[in-house]
């Protein structure tokens, strides 16, 4: 091409400048105005503009598009009249343009001539389409007054033809074509050697398919050639065709049909293209990820693929049973942050971010909330998948996820008792310490006064001091039987093995015998005893009386202990919910509120100093608690410094438990005396 004949190389618009040759012709009058339609001069032209699908048109000297065919509608996606009065040149590609200048001016130069000439167009959805054209000089004609072009839309046979070709260039591609009316198709070189077999050895006959096709892919690859053959409908399919040794492979066919002037179907023209290890391929591929994807949404734990930035490309369905959630509720969203507990978030997030950038693998425990609102713990570990490549980049992240809800269970319960255990070594050792002193105390009493009675200091035995000191080895006696069936009774509780006697008692005769035993000390004290009970009607009450004694007199016991000279005790008795509160109060100093939670266990007191402390094991408290809540009741402790201190026991007025035998038979002998 003459480069002072070339077009516009610059982007296509519909402005495109015009070479200057062709520039000069339009300036030049044209024998109709640009935009009338044509119209025929015979019945055969109208019909053959009406009803053919090639696309005719005539272009004036300059390229200016003088008429245009309906078939240009369906052709290029726009109303043919709108491209009437605007320059070819707009619409062909601009690698195209140079040619088609050359040849419109060929056909100018050269009235009556044919000239052919194939360009790409644009439609309007922007694709490219390529047209043959057949062009004539009808300028002098004043019916027509420009070049007549006759057009084809053959982008389907170049795409094809491209097709074929490169399957020409490869060793497992080949060809065929089946002319409409012949048996079978004709075969290529390359189809054949695909099957394993000869050109001349390929099947001529009208059941080729039956000694070729797979009996499973037969009908639907001969309702796909039916189709082509009667809609231009292309194939695109993957077909089992038999190689001559008997065994299968797997063909991937494309076709078009060939069409003829009329639009006419003469033949079908296909690529034939082996894709048997593909296919193998795809087929293990999928029976691998099947299986993996069987164990994945069996497994109890939770797997998940992750993007770099958290989100979560897939995970198993078993998420449901551990949260609560479907599977679907998590796809596309990042990693589960806000189920994540807030005081776990805060060490996460770094440790998330640095496996996406420096780590590649994490293991971490944290607790999520479930559906149901409550938090569990799981353990999730995450790992990072590089590329095979030499560069390694991370491409995404595995993670996997297990409840662990009962394991920290265990550990806490594991945790607690091993706190349990040194805590009781600790009060042990503060018991023994204590009882050391406890013990010693009256056994030295005991040892002392015996001796001077076997040594009789004092002369005979019948001499008044000896009857003191008998007083006093019985009281240290006494005192030791006492702290010895507190520790007994203790180690009975704590072993399941102490039993409750319960019968039938008044809670007002119990309380005033209670005090009678310890209203001589508290005289002794200078303390004011008083009892608050409602009226003077019986408080019946079926219980264990001794264990209800034991109750009140080691309440009443440490109020006078820790009361002071002039103080005030007092015990209250109310009715409530078919039951009793019991209450003791004192005027003595108080308990700190940081060691209240300590009291009412065993060997607990709120010193270890024994001149704060005084007399006791430290189990009295321990033992109220424990018989009341085996009674079914309850026991607290309410203290201010320097105000005092109140101890509340609830009993039910009828245990859990039955009563004796022989007590009920003694109710009922006694109901009937009455």
């Amino acid at each position: 091409m003459h480069p002072s004949k070339a077009p516009e190389t610059g982007a296509l618009t519909e402005e495109t400048e015009r070479p200057a040759a062709v520039a000069a012709d339009a300036a030049a009058p044209t024998p109709a105005p640009l935009r009338a339609a044509v119209r025929p001069s015979a019945p055969l032209f109208r019909a053959l503009i009406e009803n053919a699908s090639d696309i005719f048109s005539i272009i004036l000297p300059d390229g200016t598009i003088r008429y245009l065919s309906p078939a240009a509608s369906g052709a290029f996606g726009f109303p043919a009249e709108g491209a009437v009065g605007r320059s070819i040149f707009n619409m062909v590609h601009r690698e195209d343009r140079g040619q088609m200048f050359d040849d419109l001016q060929s056909c100018v130069r050269c009235p009556g001539e044919t000239v052919r000439t194939r360009a790409r167009l644009r439609s309007a959805d922007g694709s490219w389409r390529v047209m043959e054209t057949r062009a004539q000089n009808h300028i002098d004609d004043p019916e027509i007054g420009g070049i007549l072009c006759i057009s084809r839309d053959v982008t389907e046979s170049e795409e094809m033809a491209s097709l074929l070709r490169e399957a020409e260039e490869l060793a497992r591609f080949g060809h065929w074509r089946w002319v409409k009316g012949n048996p079978s198709p004709s075969w290529s070189p390359g189809v054949a050697r695909i099957l394993g077999r000869s050109v001349s050895g390929m099947p001529k006959n009208g059941d080729w398919y039956e000694q070729l096709v797979h009996p499973h892919d037969r009908d639907e690859l001969l309702s796909k050639f039916i189709d082509a053959f009667e809609t231009h409908t292309p194939i695109h399919c993957v077909t089992r065709f038999r190689v001559s040794d008997g065994t299968w492979r797997h063909i991937k066919i494309h076709a078009y049909s060939e069409v003829d002037a009329h639009d006419e179907i003469g033949a079908l023209v296909g690529l034939a293209e082996d894709v048997t290890e593909e296919v193998q391929a795809d087929e293990a591929l999928r029976a691998s990820e099947a299986r993996y994807r069987l164990l994945t949404e069996e497994a109890s734990d939770v797997v998940a693929q992750y993007a770099l930035d958290g989100t979560v490309l897939y995970i198993s369905p078993s998420v449901q049973s551990l949260f609560g959630y479907p599977a679907e509720n998590y796809i596309g969203s990042p990693f589960a942050m806000q189920q994540v507990h807030p005081d776990d978030m805060q060490w996460m997030r770094p440790v998330f971010l640095e496996l996406e950038h420096n780590r590649d693998m994490v293991r971490f425990e944290y607790r999520a909330k479930h559906a149901n609102g409550e938090y569990i713990w799981v353990e999730t570990t995450m790992r990072a998948t590089r590329n095979l490549d030499e560069d390694g980049k991370r491409v995404e992240i595995i993670g996997v996820t297990r409840d662990i809800n009962a394991r920290k269970a265990y550990e806490a319960e594991l945790k607690e008792a091993r706190e349990r255990a040194e805590t009781a070594s600790r009060t042990k050792s503060r018991f023994l310490a204590n009882m050391s002193h406890e013990l010693r105390t009256p056994l030295n009493a005991i040892i002392g006064f015996s001796e001077i009675l076997n040594l009789q200091m004092f002369g005979e035995l019948g001499h008044e001091r000896y009857k003191e000191y008998a007083q006093l080895i019985n009281e240290s006696g006494q005192l030791l039987l006492d702290l010895i069936s507190d520790i007994l009774d203790m180690s009975k509780i704590e072993a399941g093995k102490y039993e409750l006697h319960p019968e039938e008692g008044d809670m007002r005769q119990i309380a005033e015998a209670t005090l009678r035993l310890v209203r001589a000390r508290a005289d002794e004290n200078r303390q004011k005893l008083d009892l608050v009970v409602p009226g003077p009607r019986p408080l019946p009450i079926v219980a264990d009386i001794r264990a209800v004694k034991q109750i009140l007199l080691n309440l009443l016991s440490n109020a006078v202990k820790f009361t002071p000279p002039g103080g005030v005790i007092s015990v209250g008795i109310a009715e409530k919910d078919e039951g009793y509160i019991l209450t003791v109060s004192d005027t003595g100093p108080g308990i700190p509120e940081s060691q209240i939670a300590r009291l009412g266990r065993p060997f607990e007191q709120i010193s270890g100093n024994a001149s704060i402390a005084q007399q006791g094991t430290g189990l009295g408290l321990a033992l109220v608690r424990s018989l009341a809540t085996m009674h079914g009741g309850s026991f607290g402790i309410e203290s201010e410094l320097g105000r005092g201190t109140c101890v509340t026991v609830a009993l039910p007025a009828v245990p859990y438990c039955a009563l004796d035998r022989e007590t009920e038979a003694d109710a009922a002998l006694q109901a009937q005396a009455g």
